[in-house]
């Protein structure tokens, strides 16, 4: 159980990222995690809202979202409609109307969960955090979601406008429920070559992963014909693990469901 002692409300990222070094802290914003936190030493929450970050603006080469955007921020803006609507259509598979309301881009990304769908579609785009750690610096969220980047706060993401479309796909109880396994797909397509192709696995239950090999497999190969040996690769090479959701077995044969779903919508 929580026991929060201070609740501050800083107006720039670096004063909040001064008191954020402070021990026992914790960055929030939209709020929702904070509830499911099961760590005693957590002492002083840091609010983020007061300093902006909500902004999606049209860079010509990328899209720069800021970290505080609502998700459902992100689901209504016209503009953000880049490889075939893949970001308000994905985004729209998570949780309830009321936690997209409240959810955040930022920290949806931050706490680094295993089941994040955020982290699944955004990793899957290619996309770059634009970090506060003392200097604001970029890195790749599939670097970020590697390194342990403790009181470094994000500011915003840039979502790379590039060729091709991604679709997204998760097995879940029902659909509201954490995901089981999720997966995003990137293909871009000349003819019916794979010319480059993105695969990001998420709810192994670790946090989300691209799977290189089958991308690689599928590169330069017709779309159709290699597509059950893809299927049958992501199954071998995917590291997953068990816990009360489903065994490490289980996720092995629903990564190959989910890349068979997911190839199959290029084929049509």
């Amino acid at each position: 159980m929580l026991d929060i002692k201070e609740y501050l409300k800083p107006n720039t990222v670096q004063s909040a990222y001064e008191m954020g070094q402070m021990p026992n802290s914790l960055y929030v914003s939209g709020g929702l995690m904070v509830a499911q936190l099961k760590i005693s030493s957590v002492e002083r929450l840091i609010d983020l809202k007061s300093v902006g970050l909500t902004q999606i603006e049209d860079h010509g080469n990328a899209f720069k979202i800021g970290a505080n955007a609502k998700i459902s921020d992100l689901i209504s803006n016209p503009s953000l409609n880049i490889n075939g609507d893949f970001i308000k259509t994905a985004l729209k598979e998570i949780g309830s109307t009321q936690i997209r309301n409240m959810a955040t881009l930022g920290g949806s990304i931050a706490f680094k969960l295993g089941w994040s769908d955020v982290i699944t579609i955004f990793m899957v785009l290619n996309s770059n955090l634009e970090i506060y750690d003392g200097k604001f610096s970029k890195i790749s969220l599939e670097e970020y979601a590697k390194k342990s980047m403790k009181g470094t706060i994000i500011t915003a993401v840039e979502v790379p406008k590039t060729e091709g479309i991604a679709v997204f796909e998760k097995f879940a109880k029902s659909n509201f429920d954490i995901a089981t396994l999720n997966l995003g797909l990137k293909i871009v397509l000349d003819g019916q070559i794979v010319k480059d192709a993105q695969i990001v696995v998420g709810s192994r239950p670790m946090v989300s992963q691209r799977i290189k090999e089958v991308e690689e497999f599928l590169t330069g190969k017709p779309i159709k014909s290699a597509s059950k040996d893809a299927c049958d690769l992501i199954e071998k090479v995917i590291q997953v693990g068990s816990d009360i959701r489903a065994s490490a077995e289980y996720r092995k044969a629903l990564s190959k469901s989910l890349l068979d779903k997911a190839l199959r919508r290029f084929q049509l």
